[in-house]
């Protein structure tokens, strides 16, 4: 029988409160930490240091000289940084005109302007709005606009999308002065510095604006399905359960120093670096990820942590075995895999290179943390995201609401206190990914009787052959196994006669000779179903993938249907079968 509530509610709250009093062991983030530094930590939280901004003032306060942040030629102690920080406050209230509620967009490549940003908007009561840099023009304006952002900082090489997007501005609801949109890293003709924001205000004191003290951000999802929906978040709602039980299943410590190779303006990176600076922890930053680049990284900044994308994994176990050889990855004490499906064999092979350091989380930007696996229990039980993270509640449905049994799948709906506050402007959509208070991204996923989680697929992924569900991440795990597969997609394709077909786009192991149609047949056939056997395949050198790892599907079923009609006007339709 379920317990009263209220007993749960203690059990819960005593469960926090030693993983509690076990983090703060593990981390060690009052060393040095004086009564008297102790005191004006906490006068000056309740004077308006809030969010980031109180974590790098605490951190100055015990040693304004320990190392926070490597970015290119830049490095910033917590001193300095806390510097930097207060003076932008003072900017973003008086230069860029913010005010309590307002929104700012950051267009930026990876660098420790995001940080600064995303730091000093409490105090001014703003939201940052994250554009992911690789977007258009009109992307940039439909983003500004539903977001109803006031002020933007952009990179400079990045003036030619900002000039398009506020040319399409002009005469919609939204417009944005260019006077409020600041360069970084460069002069730039019309537009003021980033620069600019720091030539006022006092270094020692942030601006507190009347109203501030409000602390969010707008992540706008991948936008692979359609327009992309901002997925907002009030901090001051966030749950720490969740966070606390999170930091200690894996070894995070006070001396961290966590490489950030995933784009800022994604909602896992900076959800990282929030963790590695809230111990004291240094962030050292590449603007973009290189495998060999990384590792010398590694070795050069004997860097203890870092995120990575599968695919990084995948790219840095490519390399030759003496290139990984030859460099000292022995700092590494923790690499963590998340944003897109983890293939057995990708984990495999890093725990096989680097040792067994290798964890993998399941989440997503509008639900947070929700899974952890650890080291080994990916390749124990191939294709797990680990079980649940305390906090979480997840619930998997069939189409008809119900629950679903252990080893059957289900659409994931998962409840806790870090899920966002709903879509910007979008009630429609957010009441249609509810349920009861639970919210779903349209994964599908089955649990096994020892509470450890398996994903399926995207609910939009799923091919229905002959009234079957058929989840193609099963047939691309089975087709990763082979050796001369590097990368492989499943996708469904029409088909007159069973509604759906399945086509595999398949990127050949270099080096190797690639593998015949009929070779990759009956490698998944001695191992799933005839019915899951792709019917096509295509032999490509890479797959389309947004920045966070996840392959583009619907691009890929529009040229397998491109594929397809040119086959059936010139000869029968082929593939092997």
């Amino acid at each position: 029988m379920r317990a009263p509530e209220p007993i749960d509610f203690l059990r819960r709250k005593l469960a926090m409160a030693r993983r509690g009093v076990a983090l703060w062991r593990q981390t060690d983030v009052t060393r040095g930490l004086g009564p008297l530094v102790a005191l004006r930590a906490a006068k000056d939280y309740a004077l308006g240091r809030r969010g980031a901004l109180a974590i790098i003032h605490y951190h100055a306060l015990r040693d304004p000289n320990r190392p926070a942040i490597v970015s290119g030629a830049t490095r910033l102690t917590y001193g300095k940084l806390e510097e930097r920080v207060n003076r932008l406050t003072h900017g973003l209230g008086r230069r860029a005109g913010m005010l309590p509620g307002d929104r700012i967009g950051a267009l930026l490549h990876n660098g420790h302007e995001y940080l600064e940003l995303n730091a000093a908007l409490p105090s001014v009561g703003g939201v940052a709005v994250q554009i992911g840099y690789r977007l258009k023009g009109p992307e940039v304006a439909y983003l500004l606009e539903n977001s109803g952002a006031k002020a933007m900082v952009f990179h400079h090489d990045l003036a030619p999308t900002v000039d398009e997007a506020l040319r399409e501005l002009r005469g919609r609801s939204v417009q944005i002065a260019r006077e409020r949109c600041f360069a970084v890293g460069g002069a730039v003709a019309g537009f003021p510095a980033y620069e600019e924001l720091f030539a006022i205000g006092d270094a020692t004191r942030p601006a507190v604006t009347r109203g501030g003290g409000f602390s969010g951000v707008m992540v706008y999802t991948s936008g692979t399905t359609g327009k992309a929906k901002g997925a907002a978040r009030d901090f001051r709602k966030l749950g720490f359960e969740p966070i606390v039980h999170f930091l200690t299943e894996f070894p995070i410590r006070g001396d961290e120093r966590h490489l950030v190779v995933c784009p800022l303006y994604h909602s896992a990176a900076p959800a990282f670096v929030a963790m590695t600076m809230g111990v004291g922890g240094c962030v050292v930053i590449l603007p973009k990820f290189d495998a060999e680049e990384v590792l010398a990284t590694i070795e050069r900044e004997r860097i203890t942590s870092s995120l990575m994308v599968p695919t990084m994994l995948a790219r840095l176990c490519a390399l030759p075995p003496e290139e990984i050889r030859r460099r000292d990855t022995s700092s590494l004490r923790w690499v963590m895999s998340g944003a897109a499906p983890l293939p057995t064999e990708t984990a495999r092979a890093f725990e096989d290179a680097f040792g067994p350091i290798l964890y993998n989380f399941y989440g997503a930007t509008e639900t947070g943390l929700v899974t952890l696996a650890k080291p080994g229990e990916h390749t124990a039980r191939p294709g797990t995201i680990g079980r649940a993270i305390g906090g979480n509640e997840i619930r998997l449905l069939d189409s008809d609401g119900n629950q679903v049994p252990d080893g059957q799948v289900g659409e994931v709906y998962v409840k806790n206190a870090m899920m966002m506050d709903g879509y910007h402007g979008n009630d429609a959509a957010t009441r249609a990914a509810m349920k009861e208070g639970f919210f779903s991204v349209g994964d599908l996923a089955w649990r096994d009787p020892d509470g450890f989680f398996y994903l399926a697929e995207r609910k939009s992924d799923m091919v229905i052959s002959g009234g079957v569900n058929i989840y193609p991440w099963e047939i691309e795990q089975r087709l990763h196994e082979h050796p001369g597969v590097a990368d492989v997609a499943v996708v469904g394709v029409p088909d007159p006669d069973w509604g759906e077909a399945l086509g595999a786009f398949v990127v050949p192991k270099p080096g190797q000779p690639p593998p015949s149609q009929e070779e990759l047949s009956q490698h998944v056939r001695a191992a799933l179903a005839d019915f899951k056997r792709p019917r096509f395949y295509w032999f490509v050198d890479e797959l389309p993938r947004n920045p966070t790892g996840k392959i583009l599907k619907r691009e890929l079923r529009q040229r397998a249907i491109a594929e397809l009609t040119a086959m059936t006007t010139e000869t029968p339709p082929g593939g092997a079968s």
